[in-house]
């Protein structure tokens, strides 16, 4: 199979559809899409998995609104950077949000007179945003006009920032171990001294891409590692994670921004040590990027076989008859202690009918229970891709199907 073809096979968009994930219609518009039951099953098992990193790290869940004022976007200068994209609302006067940072910035200066005491403060969003984008650009669930971000805001002081740094780094790697993701690499994204699409004065930007040369320093020896000119955000430097899938293509997914100028331009504040007023710095972080896209990616990274852990109906049960439904009915409940997402298909279609539907879901195991199976206290398990298994005890094909699934969430 030649290279196009063998993309076209595995394209996000012709399996999303098969397997009744998501779509896209051109009655809600380009660049839209619309999540259906089984995938947004997918979609809330990974928003979940990345809300349990976020809480158990002592991030604090925030909202904030889909429109925002002007205003907002002026000072914080994501304005004069975005305009292009944003769409507005009411004469200019609103925009539907394009970014959640200026949002979480505002919830930070509700606090009143902030102490270095409390600090750092940690919010994290699953925040839907919108952007122009040009419908040629568009592709999939790749390049989308509306997507989540799985956004985290940390607002610390100097003494702060490698420690929260290095833990985000930690958490960034465990997440591609769950989703399989072995070959990664990091870019240290700096800015060009003659480019003026930066904001800030140069000592702030000397302090923040030392930070980030310190940091690639102590971690080259354990991962690969390069610095890429002109890529750093328009506020700050960033440490970018790109991850290579099955396909030998590169993705970038998690990134890692350092933050010395936004707080100045919101008036952003701290009261320090020596009760005088300080700017937080900010780091910005992001542990997939957008949700939307990242699960484009992990359609094609898996060939459409995704992690079993996310999917919806992890195990079939077919009784032969209704005669074996009882004896289905016992191992159905044993299987459901496991946590195992499990249906038992009644219906009358013929076992041959029934197998093919499944096997084109993908559903990842059947266990057919005849007059056979229920006398040997047995199920006759088959495996997508792999076919049959054979025949196994009761206790051994849960205990086969467990560690198959390795990691329920």
């Amino acid at each position: 199979m030649n290279k196009y073809n063998n993309k076209k096979k595995f394209n996000h968009k012709i399996i999303g559809n098969k397997l009744n994930m998501f779509f896209f219609s051109n009655k809600i518009g380009k660049g839209l899409p619309l999540w259906l039951p089984d995938g947004i099953f997918i979609y809330n098992k990974i928003i979940n998995f990345i809300r349990k990193i976020n809480l158990k790290n002592k991030y604090l869940e925030v909202l904030t609104p889909h429109i925002v004022k002007k205003i907002l976007y002026k000072k914080s200068g994501h304005l004069d950077k975005y305009k292009k994209n944003i769409f507005s609302l009411l004469n200019n006067k609103y925009f539907i949000k394009p970014m959640n940072c200026p949002s979480h910035c505002e919830i930070y200066k509700n606090i009143k007179n902030v102490s270095y005491k409390i600090l750092p403060i940690r919010y994290f969003e699953f925040g839907t945003v919108y952007r122009n984008e040009k419908n040629g650009e568009l592709n999939g669930l790749f390049r989308t006009k509306s997507f989540t971000q799985d956004d985290g805001h940390i607002f610390c002081f100097k003494e702060n920032i490698y420690k929260e740094i290095y833990n985000i780094i930690n958490n960034i790697i465990y997440i591609y171990k769950k989703f399989n993701f072995k070959k990664f690499y990091i870019r240290f994204s700096l800015k060009n001294k003659n480019n003026k699409k930066y904001i800030g004065n140069n000592k702030l930007w000397k302090k923040s891409e030392k930070i980030i040369l310190n940091i690639k320093k102590k971690i080259k020896h354990k991962y690969k590692t390069y610095i890429k000119y002109n890529e750093a955000a328009f506020y700050g430097p960033k440490i970018d994670f790109l991850i290579k899938d099955s396909l030998n293509r590169k993705w970038q997914l998690s990134t890692i921004q350092i933050d010395y100028n936004t707080s100045i331009k919101l008036n952003l504040k701290y009261i320090d040590k020596n009760n005088k007023f300080k700017y937080p710095i900010i780091i910005h972080r992001a542990f997939l990027g957008s949700i939307e896209r990242f699960i484009g990616i992990l359609i094609e990274h898996y060939k459409g076989n995704l992690p079993i852990w996310l999917l919806k109906i992890q195990l079939i049960i077919i009784p032969i008859n209704k005669n074996n439904i009882k004896f289905s009915m016992k191992i159905f409940k044993k299987l459901k202690k496991k946590k195992i997402r499990i249906i038992i298909d009644k219906n009358k279609n013929n076992l041959n009918k029934k197998i093919k539907i499944y096997e084109k879901k993908h559903i990842p195991f059947i266990f057919i229970i005849g007059d056979n199976e229920e006398k040997i206290n047995s199920v006759f398990i088959r495996e997508y891709k792999i076919g049959k298994l054979g025949i196994l005890n009761i206790k051994n094909a849960i205990n086969y199907v467990i560690k198959k699934i390795k990691f329920n969430f």
